[in-house]
Formats: structure tokens, sequence, C-alpha cells
């Protein structure tokens, strides 16, 4: 398969990767969901991973991807209504009887609804991989090569579905410089925290035609894998760790009313899993209602609620010492 089958788009806004000097020889890249962020819209969200870090977070170059330099596209939500209302008519079937259905549809609509346009996947997959690429260059200025260098990753809710993508990507077709066995590229960690890689797989899979574009990872027909390289016959996998973390009231991640939906969560082999219990996050349903209602905002990242249950700063905080364990070891 060629690049040009895998859907690139020339015409996509450039994107200006960040670039750094590498203290030592480790990296991370965090990866937000949905909205229009922008430098210091996760101010607070570094500061916790810096925190996490200890000791370690000023011998570690830490990056953000935003997507605010390609966002265009998210003027273009009003063309796809069609298609959002599909996907929540999907998730509800999906909840059943459950008072809250109504208002988790909608959440997981406004969550999930960039990756029914093409243009928009297209254009974050290349900007993703541009910025892959110059942090492995940034470790080589900096006196570290590909082999040696210890980069992580840590992604929160549709930045986990973009994360899936690039990887994949980065794994499969040579030309990005980026594979595991023919340019040793190898990633330490991925921590994916509330993830809709396998919501967005079924949902797409329910509906033809739903998801458009020639090429995605997340469809694969042989189901959800590790990215990796076939070299001399055998498997070279891109990640070393790699990590899911959600809560039993997190619909994006696979979790609906404390129960796990095997058609919405994602497993992948050789995965760690881990699932929050969040019972006490909220007080009875109708808390968990609000605060479901005032997550959904137009085109901009969810407010800082610490008893959101998909509060990318929430699951950070709760798991601090793992982080600590992966990031920093």
């Amino acid at each position: 398969m060629t690049d040009r089958e895998l859907g690139d788009d020339s015409s996509a806004v450039p994107y200006e990767p960040q670039s750094k000097q590498w203290p030592s020889d480790r990296a991370l890249l965090l990866v937000h969901g949905v909205g229009n962020a922008g430098p210091g819209d996760y101010r607070l969200l570094l500061d916790r991973v810096r925190g996490v870090l200890g000791e370690s977070a000023s011998k570690t170059a830490i990056y953000q991807l935003f997507y605010d330099p390609i966002n265009d596209w998210f003027t273009a939500k009003t063309e796809l209504d069609e298609r959002i209302d599909g996907m929540m008519r999907t998730v509800h079937e999906g909840l059943g009887d459950s008072p809250l259905a109504g208002m988790i549809a909608e959440f997981i609509g406004d969550v999930l609804w960039p990756v029914l346009s093409q243009a928009a996947r297209t254009s974050i997959r290349e900007s993703y991989l541009a910025q892959l690429k110059q942090m492995v260059l940034d470790g080589i200025e900096s006196g570290h090569r590909p082999k040696r260098q210890n980069i992580s990753i840590v992604c929160h809710s549709l930045g986990c579905f973009h994360t899936y993508e690039a990887l994949h990507a980065a794994a499969a077709f040579p030309t990005h410089g980026l594979q595991p066995a023919t340019h040793g590229v190898r990633f330490q960690n991925v921590v994916f925290m509330a993830s809709p890689v396998q919501l967005i797989r079924a949902a797409a899979q329910r509906l033809s035609g739903l998801v458009p574009g020639r090429w995605m990872a997340t469809l694969n027909p042989d189901g959800l894998t590790r990215p990796y390289e076939e070299s001399f016959g055998r498997k070279v996998y891109s990640v070393d760790n790699w990590v899911s973390i959600t809560g039993t009231l997190d619909p994006i991640g696979g979790y609906f009313m404390r129960k796990r939906a095997q058609w919405a969560y994602m497993v992948v082999s050789g995965q760690n899993s881990i699932v929050d219990p969040q019972d006490g996050l909220v007080e009875n349903d109708e808390e968990l209602r609000t605060i479901y209602a005032k997550s959904i905002q137009k085109n901009k990242p969810p407010e800082i609620d610490d008893k959101n249950p998909h509060s990318w700063v929430g699951y950070v905080v709760r798991h601090s010492p793992q982080l600590r364990e992966w990031l920093a070891s």
C-alpha cells in the first residue's frame, strides 16, 4: 500500500512540530482529546505530570500535540449531522434502557464526532507523525540514537484514537522513518486513558459508511493490535509497555453505568489493563448527568472537574505511582 492509499492530503494545513533539546535520553508526548486547545489550555495537566515525574521532570523533554493549527475542520461539524446522529443512535441502542442513555450518547457523540471527518483524521495523523519524527530528530541532535531513545506517550480520550492510528501508520509505512526494526524507533510506554478506539470500531462496523476513509488501522478486519513491523519472519513491536486505563463511570472508555460494554472497551493483545472503580466520584446518577452535560462544550477542551469520570487530570492524579514507575524509571 502506498502513502497515497494511506490517505495523504497535500492540501492539509502545514503543521509546525515542537522542537526541544533533550536534557537526557528521555522524552514524553502528551496528546489531548477533542477540543480546540492551544498552549496554556492544559497548564494544570502539565503541572501534574511534572509533579508525577519529580526529579526526572528536569531530565525529560516534554512535548504536547495541539490541533489548533489544523482546526478549520471544526467549522464543518454541521455538515456531519446525519453521521453524528447515526453514531449516537448506535451508542444509545448499546446502552439499553438506562435513564442516562440519552445523555451518555450525546456525551459520546460530542467527543467522537471529529473522527467522522476524513480531512480531520488525515490532518491530525500527518501532524502527529511529523511531531514524532521531530522528537526522534531532537533526540539524535542531543546525542541519542533512536535505539537508545526512551520515548513515552500519554494520551486521553479521542487523542487515544489519533495515537493508535499514528503509531500503526508509523510502523507500517517506511517513508515516515519511524519503523521499529528498520529505523530502530520504539516507544517505551504508551498510556491510553479513556480510549474510544474499540467504541469507534464498533460504531463504524454497525453503520456501514459511517467513518469515511481508505485506510484506518482501527477498522483492520483482524481486530485491534499493537503496531509492529515484520522483520526476518518475526514481529518487532513499536511499543514495549502498552497500557489502557479507564474508569467504571467513563463511557468513552467503554464502561456504561459501572458495567463494561465488551463492544466498546478496548482490548489489545499484550495490553496492561487498569480499570478505576469510580463510585466515590459522584453521589448519584443525577450528579453524573450534570457532569456529563457540563462536559459537552462547543469545540473546547473539557473543563477541569475533579468529579468528572472522564477527567484527564483525574486519571493522572489517581495513577501517579504507576506513571512515575513507567515514565521516570
